[in-house]
């Protein structure tokens, strides 16, 4: 029992890891299904949302409705940067795209250090309870548990709504076919807005749930650091949540969450491999997208005419 103990423990971080990675991809899919924009600036829209937060909670505002006015907050800085910004760059371009995303992703980090006060660490009020959870021999955190059940329920409730509802079935139909849905009457600028600041909300959560866990429990809660002279670990999230997106071939929204649980468990059983393939931090996710993107896994969810509208100015 004890040597089934890290394993356990490892495996169900993954599982909490693998959650937030593929509510990262699913916003990714779902604003390069509906606008063809690969969103590369999509963690520093999250990490707008922390700064609000993190403002929100110094002044005595309750944790949790502090976490509902952030996630609205980057719904509407996704709306303006695709209105303003990302609107007006043709698709045929994808290169342009990116380096502008780049672009809008520098721009808002250093708005987040500025507000922030550029300090050399600020401390992130934490809202997932700390407590630990014995079970088959292993002791395992409240906050993976916590992180795993929130996140797959709001990932699978999305899922659902995105099949079911009418908003959901504009989007879908922009994203299949954008003429075809002028022609029905859907206005694209509309539901293309919405899918920003529906991707732009899941990326706000998901950062507020991965923080914490690189932090130490503190009153009852599980505290977040940031150290705002050094944003890169943010933005290196978004590599894992790429490759859990590419799982779907960036356009199947089913298969990105999955994917976000291969990458988030990949990550974390890692620790448990020899030296030195243990070290390999950043190697493992690298390889596994080259791999996807030597697949063209796209071509398992699209046909050639999705195919070339998504390409397609």
């Amino acid at each position: 029992m004890i040597a089934t103990q890290p394993y356990l423990e490892v495996t169900v971080a993954g599982l909490a890891q693998g959650a937030v990675f593929g509510l990262l991809a699913l916003g990714l899919v779902l604003i390069y299904r509906t606008t063809g924009v690969l969103n590369f600036g999509h963690w520093a829209i999250g990490l707008m949302g922390i700064t609000v937060y993190i403002g929100l909670t110094s002044v005595g505002t309750p944790v949790l409705f502090a976490v509902l006015i952030t996630m609205a907050t980057c719904a509407v800085i996704g709306v303006l940067a695709y209105r303003f910004v990302f609107r007006h760059i043709p698709r045929s371009n994808q290169i342009i795209v990116i380096l502008i995303a780049f672009g809008v992703a520098q721009l808002l980090s250093a708005l987040a250090e500025m507000a922030l006060g550029f300090k050399a660490q600020v401390t992130m009020p934490g809202w997932l309870p700390a407590f630990a959870v014995h079970f088959g021999g292993a002791t395992l955190k409240s906050s993976d548990i916590f992180t795993f059940l929130f996140a797959i329920g709001l990932g699978l409730g999305f899922l659902v709504w995105f099949r079911v509802s009418r908003t959901g079935r504009a989007l879908r139909a922009v994203a299949q076919n954008r003429e075809a849905a002028l022609l029905a009457g859907i206005d694209d600028v509309k539901y293309s807005s919405i899918a920003w600041a529906i991707g732009a909300a899941l990326a706000a959560i998901a950062i507020l749930l991965i923080i914490p866990h690189k932090a130490t429990a503190s009153g009852g809660t599980y505290q977040g650091y940031i150290n705002t002279f050094d944003l890169t670990p943010l933005g290196v999230l978004l590599i894992p949540a790429f490759g859990a997106a590419l799982v779907g071939g960036l356009v199947n929204m089913p298969a990105a969450l999955a994917g976000g649980f291969a990458f988030g468990l990949a990550e974390n059983l890692r620790v448990l491999a020899p030296v030195p393939w243990n070290k390999l931090t950043y190697t493992i996710p690298a390889l596994m997208i080259v791999i996807l993107l030597l697949v063209r896994t796209e071509r398992l969810f699209t046909t050639q005419q999705e195919r070339e509208a998504l390409e397609g100015a």
